[in-house]
């Protein structure tokens, strides 16, 4: 087979005949791993990705406002040396200057009931800055695409999304003391991702929607599989049924920490893809594939194991040739590369995982 990145991406996650797997670098360094790399040798204007030969990557995403619109300034609020105080999309954080963790969280867009009153409104699907002024010449430069589109992503999720609105503790207690808001935000958000990607998935189709959740962690889900189908559960349905009608048939969600409890509700909801599946919790994602033949999956594979050298590599990648023969897999690290990952335990991994995809 000749297949272009984008068709073989395609093919194997509907199952089909392939030549071989995707080689994707699904997931990169952190920002202080690559500064690792280039002390050990990676050049300082190199790409890493290409330097080790990925095909490509997934992050062709369609160029659009999904959130709050106009989207709240970037503010810097206090220099403190290391570390600001910065506002990002409506967002009040402690950052490090060196990106090397995450945020600091500080306060949200949505504290109170007056708060939801006033940013209801940057949530209107028809706001015109939702496209950006090149959308028509964007849309006929990409008719030829050799590499997987796809839209949504962060904050494009039911549980995600009104996190980023209300912070996650807000968000627990209002699931339980204010459920109807809850409601009429999820509906909000609803409305405005089944209106807007619509509209805009016709005028460029997309290869896979991304879904952003982040919902799990090393013991499990972080809100009950009954809380996810009271009020995630119709509103997936109704954004997977638009998909659908759109032809997207690839439906991914991005979930970290052990996301199993929750896989059957995505199912049912119309998801097709998990990812990134962390191991550190002792999850085989062989054992997930035995369970769920046709899940579309992508990960799996340790990223602590990348900095015990060689040998502990070659073991970590022993599962790969079981997932490649079942198909419907791409196989990537679990998450971002931390910086203890030499420079040269990751060009071996990279070497030997394209060797079992090959």
């Amino acid at each position: 087979m000749d297949l272009t990145n984008r068709e073989r991406f395609l093919r194997t996650m509907r199952g089909e005949p392939v030549d071989r797997a995707p080689f994707f670098p699904c997931f990169g360094p952190w920002p202080e791993t690559l500064g690792r790399w280039r002390r050990e040798g990676l050049p300082p204007d190199a790409n890493y990705a290409e330097v080790v030969g990925f095909d490509g990557d997934l992050r062709h995403c369609l160029p659009l406002n999904a959130y709050l619109c106009p989207m709240p300034q970037y503010e810097m609020l206090a220099d403190e040396g290391d570390t600001a105080i910065i506002v990002d999309r409506g967002i009040r954080q402690r950052v490090r200057k060196d990106g090397g963790s995450m945020p600091e969280f500080l306060g949200y867009p949505v504290e109170s009931r007056e708060d939801w009153a006033r940013v209801k409104p940057l949530l209107d699907p028809d706001h015109p800055a939702r496209f950006p002024a090149s959308w028509r010449e964007f849309c006929q430069g990409r008719q030829e695409r050799t590499d997987p589109a796809y839209a949504g992503d962060l904050p494009c999720g039911f549980f995600g999304g009104p996190r980023e609105l209300l912070g996650f503790e807000r968000l627990m207690y209002w699931l339980h003391d204010e459920p109807e808001l809850i409601g009429e935000i999820l509906d909000r958000l609803c409305d405005l991702w089944v209106t807007l990607f619509a509209r805009a998935i016709a005028d460029a189709p997309i290869d896979f929607f991304f879904v952003w959740e982040d919902m799990c962690f090393k013991t499990g889900p972080l809100i009950s599989p009954a809380t996810f189908r009271r009020f995630l559960l119709p509103r997936y349905l109704r954004l997977t049924g638009m998909l659908r009608e759109a032809e997207v048939d690839i439906i991914m969600v991005d979930s970290d920490g052990d996301p199993r409890q929750l896989v059957p509700l995505w199912l049912e909801a119309g998801v097709t893809c998990v990812f990134p599946w962390e191991t550190q919790m002792g999850l085989d994602i062989t054992e997930v594939r035995r369970q769920y033949p046709t899940l579309q999956m992508i990960g799996g594979i340790n990223k602590h194991a990348l900095a015990l050298g060689r040998e502990a590599i070659d073991d970590e990648l022993r599962k790969v040739p079981y997932m490649l023969e079942r198909g419907r897999y791409v196989p990537a690290v679990d998450h971002f590369v931390p910086p203890d990952v030499s420079w040269d335990n990751y060009r071996y991994f990279c070497e030997r995982l394209r060797g079992l995809i090959g």
